[in-house]
């Protein structure tokens, strides 16, 4: 199915004709900035219910605000909470980045909480999606398999030497790399993040693994120079920065100039 709704990260990618998508993390809730950085620019906005502070109240509105703003909605949900995944989606998300999916298994489960039949068995209840999609209920069930996307993040040395048998589970989309984690289970304790060693040497492959199976590969930035060395690299979508840094820096912008 072509899928042409302006929600759908896959639509974004195919537009941008091989050039990277960049998206926020925003750490904190409201819908008020994550919408307002869709305006600033950023194509896809993300609410990060894993080490986040948003619940499920705000989650629901900043899914429905970045939406409205013309953005990808995109969420992260806790840690093994593949219900709150497919809450997510219900609400309107069109991208759900899933922590720690270290093994086949892992990405099973995260597809059959996010996927509808025939791939798997998401339970039907998207009213709030309904609305931001405007789409029917028998359109939505037909498309949702196609417009939503569903990435695994790779995070340890376990989902590295997984990695092929992850990305060719049906209904992964893609891996979205967390270079923190990634980094302290690499080394054994440090945080390195994309400046480890271990996290510098596994990227090439994990973004060549991702092209051989025709599916996205992402990653979490810090900063403008990070995010364009990604780019570079062939990561497909990235996260420039956290909304809280991103207002850290605007801050210091505007002091600057006084």
């Amino acid at each position: 199915m072509a899928v042409s709704h302006l929600l759908s990260l896959k639509t974004r990618l195919a537009n941008a004709d091989g050039s990277p998508v960049f998206m926020v993390w925003c750490q904190l809730p409201g819908e008020g900035q994550a919408a307002a950085m869709i305006r600033g620019g950023l194509t896809g906005a993300l609410c990060d219910m894993q080490h986040g502070f948003a619940g499920y109240d705000e989650m629901r509105l900043m899914m429905q605000a970045i939406g409205r703003a013309g953005g990808v909605p995109m969420m992260r949900p806790p840690l093994d909470d593949c219900g709150m995944a497919a809450r997510a989606l219900d609400a309107g998300a069109s991208v759900i980045i899933a922590p720690m999916i270290n093994t086949a298994n892992d990405a099973r489960k995260l597809v059959d909480a996010t996927r509808y039949p025939p791939l798997a068995s998401r339970s039907f209840g998207p009213a709030l999606a309904l609305e931001l999609w405007n789409m029917d209920k028998q359109d939505y069930l037909s498309a949702a398999n196609d417009l939503t996307c569903v990435l695994a993040m790779i995070e340890t040395a376990e989902a590295i030497s997984n990695l092929d048998d992850i990305l060719g589970e049906d209904g992964i989309d893609g891996v979205f790399v967390g270079p923190y984690d990634l980094s302290i289970n690499l080394s054994g304790g440090k945080v390195g993040g994309a400046n480890d060693p271990g996290v510098i040497d596994a990227l090439p492959g994990i973004v060549a693994s991702a092209r051989k199976h025709d599916k996205i590969s992402g990653i979490y930035a810090s900063g403008s120079k990070q995010a364009r060395n990604f780019a570079d690299l062939g990561f497909s979508l990235v996260s420039v920065s956290s909304d809280a840094g991103l207002i850290s820096a605007g801050a210091e912008t505007v002091l600057g100039g006084i």
